[in-house]
């Protein structure tokens, strides 16, 4: 029995043709490549990509944060408030130990009151007074007794010694005018003495010219007129100069008062003088005792405590603490690179990004660009440059304004021009290529 031919014969394998999958492939794969080509130019060429500036800023109060400074400085007697206090204008926020103001003060009112006294008593000399009064100053205030009757006896004194000497010059006079008197009398003896020396010579005379007498008679008593004269006008001399001695302690009664008037008004001068310099000295301690009492300057919430320590001291000028005052308007400050400073300007919008709030609750809030900074400034910590930029915050913003609080950090996404995603794959390239041409 004998098999098939078909069954017997062993198949044929016909070679497969693969020039047509390896082309359609190839071709494929080249028309893919080209369109991906084509399609990515156009892209880049046509498709507007929008950019951003992104900086780091934080919340800030509008009209900036007021620090709390005490002119003078001092020593801290205690603190009165907390970072988070709320205040009111005028509440004592930290009160300074006084007690070396309050002695100073002291002595200056001391200096003052004796002084005053001082002056009553000089006005009083000065005017004649029978005794000193003290007024009360523009203040209200008096002098102690102990001042008062200090003054007073020493006006007494002076007045007692015033006196004394008025009376020995006074006593002078009355002794000038006694010589003057006894000077009169003997004049007035001389006088009539002379009177009946004449008398006898005129009677002589005739006896004299009959010859019943010798003329050596009438000689001794002409001898005696001409002597009685001589001392007629010697007693007139001691008048007058007895007369000029009463003018001249008279007139020392007078320069006694008027020397006492003179040095009463220029004394009077220099304490009115070191009255003057002591108020001022006083007013000026009395302010520092006021400026004790560290006061707000606003209504607000503390933000920040600077000093801690009681009995430390504090600076002239130092600034204590800060206040974020009441009401005011919250704006983001940002610092921006100054590479980037050209492509930001007023009226930008801006993303806000707060990163103390949870991300997934919190979106990112919309503002716009206030005011850029014209000048570079320089921190003083890295030594970096900025430009410093304020950013608005809507009124409608869906975070709360109380929730907002100053110093708290803040992302800041400034959207810039739209540019082709051309532009920003070629521009670094072109950049370099320019730094490149310009050096020599």
């Amino acid at each position: 029995m004998t098999k098939s031919a078909n069954n017997t014969a062993p198949a044929v394998r016909r070679p497969r043709d693969k020039s047509f999958g390896i082309g359609s492939r190839v071709f494929l794969a080249s028309t893919f490549a080209i369109l991906l080509v084509v399609g990515c130019g156009g892209w880049s060429v046509q498709a507007k990509l929008s950019g951003a500036v992104i900086a780091q800023g934080q919340v800030t109060v509008r009209t900036q944060v007021k620090e709390v400074q005490h002119r003078d400085g001092g020593i801290i007697k205690e603190i009165l408030v907390e970072p988070g206090s709320t205040i009111e204008a005028g509440d004592v926020l930290l009160r300074l130990d006084e007690t070396q103001t309050r002695a100073e003060l002291g002595v200056l009112r001391s200096q003052l009151a004796e002084l005053r006294g001082r002056k009553a008593r000089l006005i009083a000399e000065r005017d004649g007074a029978a005794e000193v009064v003290v007024e009360r100053d523009a203040e209200g205030n008096t002098i102690s007794e102990t001042i008062l009757k200090g003054e007073q006896r020493l006006f007494g004194d002076n007045r007692a010694t015033r006196d004394a000497q008025r009376k020995q010059l006074q006593a002078q006079i009355d002794q000038f005018a006694e010589q003057i008197r006894a000077l009169e009398a003997q004049q007035q003896s001389n006088a009539a003495e002379r009177a009946l020396v004449a008398d006898d010579l005129d009677r002589l005379m005739p006896l004299v010219r009959r010859q019943v007498v010798e003329a050596s008679r009438t000689r001794t008593l002409e001898r005696d007129i001409a002597r009685l004269d001589g001392l007629t006008g010697e007693i007139a001399a001691n008048i007058a100069r007895v007369r000029g001695q009463i003018s001249e302690s008279e007139l020392k009664i007078i320069e006694l008062d008027q020397q006492v008037r003179t040095d009463a008004q220029r004394e009077l001068r220099d304490v009115e003088g070191k009255i003057a310099e002591l108020r001022e000295r006083a007013v000026a301690a009395l302010d520092r005792m006021d400026r004790m009492d560290l006061r707000a300057p606003i209504s607000g919430i503390v933000n920040e405590v600077r000093v801690h320590t009681i009995g430390g001291v504090i600076a002239s000028a130092e600034t204590v603490m800060t206040i974020v005052p009441e009401g005011e308007e919250l704006v983001v400050e940002a610092r921006l690179s100054p590479v980037d400073i050209d492509q930001v300007e007023p009226g930008q919008t801006a993303k806000l990004r707060f990163s103390a709030f949870n991300q997934h609750t919190t979106p990112e809030i919309a503002g716009t660009v206030e005011i850029v900074g014209a000048a570079a400034s320089l921190d003083q910590a890295t030594g970096q440059a900025y430009y410093l930029a304020t950013i608005g915050i809507p009124d409608d913003t869906v975070i709360s304004r109380r929730s907002l609080v100053p110093g708290m950090p803040v992302e800041v996404f400034l959207q810039t021009k739209e540019r082709t995603a051309l532009s920003y794959l070629v521009k670094p390239f072109t950049d370099q290529m320019q730094r490149a041409l310009r050096e020599e």
